[in-house]
């Protein structure tokens, strides 16, 4: 009984689906899902949805509504042009054929090449010859820029070595340089210690005293095994951010690394004192670090 009841009903939902897309009526594919997923009350909840006047598809949410935007655009093929605009480079250096990815990367090539040095990373590692040789003159292009734009800082520095704009310039293309990753580890070393000792001159002069600044050097600091330079800083990072959660954390980061432990309990104790409330992210982190320190 229950089973003829079913057919039956179907066979109206069916019918009636197929007169409305005839009739090409507004809401039809929310109506068609709403009659399959939900047997007999469907009928109901359609039924209520054409006798609402002041809506084309009844009582129904903002979220559904949209739903039903996103239906309709999906049954019709994607076109390429809008598709270059919306797919990140990195996924369409997977998704797309090749005539896409060089198209895209030859407009990445005339913005600026500082925002998608990452993206570029990738595409030099891409199977497509054509692909990776663009890839590969830009990142060139990009060194030849950064490395112009360094000597320049540093011939200011000559003359003003407390120069502020100086300073800052220096440093973000000092930062810019050290990211592409295609230099010697003895290179790297080498810019990296500009990069630790720019960050230190303004962190001292004080007048750009960011919390990333004292973050960017106690990382760098770490990566070049200077744990007792990071240390230091730390010290300096507390006094001027002693609410400030990062702050701690970059602090307890270094103290970790080298395994200080009494160090890290002094952190830890001036954390709870300052009454610093702490994100979920940084809880965990810091009850990972605890179970390693102890």
């Amino acid at each position: 009984m229950l089973l003829n009841l079913l057919m039956l009903y179907y066979a109206i939902s069916i019918f009636y689906i197929i007169v409305a897309l005839l009739f090409r009526r507004k809401g039809i594919l929310v109506q068609a899902l709403i009659l399959v997923a939900c047997p007999f009350i469907g009928l109901f909840l359609v039924v209520s949805m054409l006798r609402e006047k002041n809506s084309p598809v009844g009582r129904l949410p903002d979220w559904l509504l949209r739903r039903e935007k996103y239906v309709d655009d999906a049954i019709f093929p994607i076109n390429n042009e809008d598709e270059e605009n919306i797919i990140p480079f990195e996924d369409a250096l997977i998704l797309n054929d090749n005539k896409i990815k060089r198209k895209m990367l030859l407009d990445i090539l005339k913005g600026d090449f500082l925002l998608n040095i990452d993206a570029l990373e990738k595409a030099l590692q891409n199977e497509d010859s054509e692909t990776s040789h663009y890839a590969a003159t830009a990142i060139q292009s990009i060194k030849r820029t950064l490395l112009k734009k360094m000597y320049e800082m540093e011939e200011l520095l000559n003359e003003n070595s407390n120069d502020q704009y100086a300073l800052e310039t220096y440093r973000d293309v000092l930062k810019n340089y050290i990211r592409i990753e295609f230099l010697d580890i003895k290179t790297r070393q080498k810019y990296m210690n500009y990069y630790s000792q720019t960050l230190e001159k303004l962190i001292k002069n004080g007048s750009s005293n960011t919390i990333d600044n004292f973050i960017e050097k106690i990382h760098v600091d770490i990566e070049l095994n200077h744990f007792n330079h990071a240390l230091d800083t730390t010290k300096v990072l507390l006094k001027h951010f002693p609410t400030n959660e990062n702050a701690y954390f970059a602090s307890l980061q270094v103290c970790f690394q080298m395994k200080n432990k009494k160090e890290f309990d002094q952190i830890v104790k001036k954390l709870k004192e300052s009454k610093t409330v702490l994100s979920p992210n940084k809880l965990i982190q810091l009850r990972f670090w605890i179970q390693g320190v102890y």
